[in-house]
C-alpha cells in the first residue's frame, strides 16, 4: 500500500507549480465548500458531533469521477477532496482538475474499497514546504501543533460521515509493516498495540470495539529517504450527512 512519495529541490518551477496548485484548490474549496464558521448556528448543527461542512458532492463529482470523499482535520488545518486511482503513481503529480502539478492530490490506496469500510483505509498525500497538503505533519511532530483539544479528522460522503479520532502518530519507513492489511482481530490488535506503544501522542480513544482505521502518510524529513510520518485515526461514529 505505501507510495512513494517524493518532494525534491526547489526550484523556479517547482515554486509556480506549488502556487498554481494552491491556487486551484483555494477555488475548489471557495465553489463547492462552505465551512463551519461560515454556517450559521442553528439547534440542529450544535446536535451534531462533527463540523457542519456544507459540500457540493455533486461538483465534486462531475469534476472528477475519481472523487471519494472530503477529508477535513481541523487541527491540521486540512481540507481536501480525496481522490483513488487507478494505482498509486496516477495522482502523484496529477491535481484535482488533472493538472500537472508537483503537489498531486490527496488520494487513497488504489487498492482500498471506496467506501471506506476496510479496516485499515489509507490516504496518501504530500509533505509540501508550503504547508499545503500534508505539510503541516511537520508541525504535529515537531510539538509546534498539537490535536489534544481537538483530535478528530472527518471523512465527508454524499450520505456519511465519519468521525475518527487519533489514537497515534509516528514516524516510521515506506516498507515497513505499519501499511499492512488485517487478517484477523489478533493482527488488529497486535497492530494498535504497537502503534500506541510508539506513539508520540497519548490518546485516551477506545480501541476495545476494533473500529475501522483510516491512516494518513506523508513522506517525512530530506528528499529521497525512506521515512515516512503517519497519523492513525479509530472510527468512533457514522454520522448520516
Amino acid at each position: 500500500a505505501a507510495a512513494v512519495l517524493v518532494t525534491g529541490g526547489m526550484s523556479l518551477q517547482a515554486g509556480l507549480s506549488e502556487q498554481k496548485a494552491k491556487n486551484e484548490y483555494d477555488s475548489i474549496r471557495q465553489e463547492v465548500v462552505v465551512e463551519p464558521a461560515a454556517v450559521e448556528e442553528t439547534e440542529e448543527t450544535r446536535e451534531k458531533n462533527y463540523p457542519d461542512l456544507k459540500i457540493d458532492f455533486a461538483k465534486l463529482t462531475e469534476t472528477n469521477p475519481d472523487f471519494r470523499g472530503w477529508l477535513y482535520f481541523p487541527a491540521l488545518d486540512i481540507s481536501y477532496p480525496v481522490v483513488q486511482g487507478e494505482d498509486n503513481s496516477y495522482y502523484l503529480k496529477r491535481s484535482f482538475e488533472g493538472e500537472s502539478v508537483n503537489a498531486g492530490c490527496i488520494f487513497m490506496d488504489s487498492e482500498a474499497s471506496a467506501d471506506w469500510s476496510d479496516r485499515n483505509t489509507f490516504i496518501f498525500g504530500h509533505n509540501m514546504r508550503d504547508g499545503s497538503m500534508f505539510g503541516t505533519f511537520k508541525n504535529l511532530f515537531k510539538g509546534t501543533t498539537s490535536c489534544e483539544e481537538d483530535p478528530y479528522f472527518y471523512i465527508y460522503t454524499e450520505d456519511n460521515v465519519y468521525i475518527y479520532e487519533i489514537f497515534s502518530y509516528y514516524e516510521t519507513r515506506g516498507d515497513s509493516d505499519r501499511y499492512a492489511t488485517f487478517t484477523s482481530e489478533a493482527s488488529y490488535d497486535d497492530y494498535v498495540q504497537w502503534a500506541t506503544e510508539h506513539s508520540l501522542y497519548a490518546s485516551d480513544a477506545d480501541l476495545s470495539d476494533r473500529g475501522n482505521i483510516v491512516t494518513l502518510s506523508t513522506c517525512y524529513g530530506s528528499a529521497g529517504t525512506n521515512r515516512r510520518a503517519l497519523i492513525h485515526g479509530v472510527l468512533t461514529e457514522t454520522a448520516e450527512y
